[in-house]
Parts: C-alpha cells; sequence; structure tokens
C-alpha cells in the first residue's frame, strides 16, 4: 500500500514539476466549474411547454400539413408565443409556423441572398425581388432567407404579418419554409387555416 501512494505521490509530484502553473490553476477552474449562472432576469424568454392553451395569439394551423405530414411538434415561449414544426417524413422539407404578440419590422427590400460558394471565401449576394402570398386573405411578403447547405434546403420566409382570427382576436405571424424547390415553398407558406 505504501508504494502505491508513494508512486501517486511521485506521479503528482511529477506533473506539478513539469507543469507548474497546474497546482494553482486546477482548483480555480473547479472553483469556476461550481458558480451558479447569473439568474434570470425576469425578461427573456423561455421555453415553457408544448400546450398550445399557453399561447397569447390565436393559434394559426394547417390542416393541410397535418393532414399530409402529421401532427407539428409544438413550442411554447414564456412571453406568449409559440412555434410548430412540420416534417415531410425524413426528408429536409420544413414548414415552420410562428404565432407572434409583436411582429418584426419589415424591411424595405428583401434581403441580398448570401451563397457560399467555399467554406473560406467570400459569400456571394444576389439581389431579389419579393415574392407575394395570399394566407386567409391576406396579401403577404415572402424572400429566400438563405441558400441552404450541406444538410439544408434553402430557407424561405415571410416577413411578420398581422391576422384577425374568426373570434376577432388579431396576432402576428412569420412562416418559414425550408424546401427543395420554391414552387413548393409558395405552395406550402399558401396552405394556412384557423
Amino acid at each position: 500500500m505504501g508504494i502505491v501512494l508513494d508512486l501517486r505521490s511521485a506521479l503528482t509530484l511529477s506533473a506539478v514539476m513539469r507543469f507548474p502553473l497546474l497546482s494553482a490553476v486546477f482548483p480555480c477552474m473547479m472553483l469556476v466549474s461550481c458558480v451558479d449562472p447569473k439568474p434570470s432576469s425576469g425578461s427573456e424568454v423561455r421555453e415553457t411547454s408544448g400546450d398550445l392553451a399557453e399561447a397569447k395569439v390565436p393559434v394559426l394551423r394547417s390542416a393541410y400539413l397535418e393532414k399530409n405530414w402529421g401532427l407539428p411538434q409544438i413550442t411554447t415561449n414564456s412571453d406568449g408565443t409559440y412555434r410548430m414544426r412540420f416534417r415531410q417524413g425524413n426528408t429536409l422539407n420544413f414548414v415552420f409556423i410562428h404565432g407572434l404578440v409583436k411582429p418584426a419590422a419589415t424591411p424595405s427590400l428583401p434581403p441580398d441572398v448570401e451563397e457560399y460558394v467555399a467554406i473560406d471565401g467570400p459569400a456571394k449576394l444576389t439581389k431579389q425581388s419579393w415574392r407575394s402570398a395570399v394566407i386567409l386573405g391576406s396579401s403577404v411578403k415572402w424572400y429566400q432567407n438563405d441558400t441552404g447547405g450541406g444538410a439544408d434546403f434553402p430557407c424561405y420566409k415571410t416577413v411578420d404579418f398581422p391576422l384577425t382570427a374568426p373570434d376577432g382576436r388579431k396576432g402576428h405571424y412569420r412562416i418559414e419554409v425550408c424546401a427543395d424547390s420554391e414552387t413548393k415553398a409558395a405552395q406550402w407558406i399558401r396552405k394556412m387555416n384557423w
């Protein structure tokens, strides 16, 4: 037993001699890892559940996607917003419906599309025009958000837009579609209902 302790002591002493700062840094690293994170300020948005009853805006749905793709994954947040995520089988086609309490500002022009041709190279910027879709009687602008990548299809996004539900309540919404063709994205953006 004494030989084992002496061997451990020798190994520890050897490590300390090779790395003299290790004996000072290690206890500090342990203290830092044990510190609790800064408490929540109460103003940050947290994910709360998948219960749409917690949403503070009327719930915009897609009966078409539910019937053809299945039920969405639902996330609600502490600020009353929600997100529905639909996935078409095992493909990389996704549709997201965001229910928002407040809209983001609408840019006057759609953003340029950034396409990365080489990993280290600069992005190629391409100008684009607004596209338009009619969602529940309202004309909504949308655009290509990105070109996709190795594991993603291009993403298309609406600007945040207001809708009034049949019960008179109002909400703001954003639709995002990741699709293998712009034609499919244009079709799926329109497939919304109450």
